[in-house]
């Protein structure tokens, strides 16, 4: 079920407040403004200007979603290619006027020879699982070119777990803590559940490191969320 494709359409259609429900294991239902997705570049949180600013050469934009991104790139004169799986977002994207627009599931695209490859909005998560963090990071890595770099934005969500005396207590049970279920509707369109993964930096590093990718932290936010640019460790 398309759920972003469907509240893009409505956003640019003129129902500009239609919110999509969030339903996670770790909070409660919480409305997201649809006009967030159409944010543009003075608008976006500095995290996100940030690494469009560092963004260079050939650049894939992964779940680009309503486009913005995309968009504030090309007016920057940069070179971006937009994918997404959801077929309503290219549609909207191709009509907000992103030049270069597929729709793709990551996990299947081939094209090589990017140098710069953008995870924003958390889109690391669709890794789903810490145990598949290697799968997506040799992928993504695999579509690189010779010093291309690997943008993730994330949060640890550890501090979800915080006691009021500073404590940590983690839930029992085999998950790793930052594996989160996710359920999405709007209107009366409910999405299946689905998995998300917030990932720590130790984690990242390490993780990375074993695909053979150096991690360097450039922002830091709060309540652990951070940026990391990933490079092949024998061009860090």
């Amino acid at each position: 079920m398309d759920i972003f494709g469907e509240a893009f359409r409505d956003f640019i259609a003129g129902e500009t407040q239609g919110v999509i429900m969030v339903d996670t294991s770790l909070t409660d239902p919480e409305p997201l403004p649809v006009l967030y997705f159409f944010r543009g570049y003075e608008e976006m949180p500095p995290w996100e200007q940030l690494i469009l600013d560092k963004s260079r050469g050939k650049i894939l934009d992964v779940g680009a979603g309503a486009g913005s991104h995309a968009l504030a790139l090309q007016e920057m004169k940069k070179n971006v290619v937009a994918i997404d799986i959801s077929f309503g977002a290219v549609e909207v994207m191709q009509a907000r006027g992103v030049e270069q627009v597929r729709c793709a599931d990551f996990w299947e695209f081939d094209h090589k020879g990017f140098d710069t490859i953008l995870f924003l909005m958390n889109g690391i998560g669709i890794a789903g699982s810490l145990g598949r963090l290697p799968l997506l990071l040799r992928h993504a890595a695999g579509l690189l070119s010779p010093g291309g770099i690997i943008y993730v934005e994330s949060t640890d969500l550890v501090y979800m777990f915080e006691e009021e005396d500073g404590s940590v207590l983690l839930p029992m049970g085999a998950n790793y803590y930052g594996e989160v279920s996710y359920q999405l509707s709007y209107k009366d369109l409910n999405g299946e559940p689905f998995s998300w993964l917030f990932v720590d930096l130790d984690n990242l590093a390490a993780i990375a490191q074993s695909c053979g990718l150096h991690t360097d932290v450039i922002y830091r936010g709060n309540d652990n969320h951070y940026v990391a640019a990933l490079r092949r460790e024998n061009e860090a």
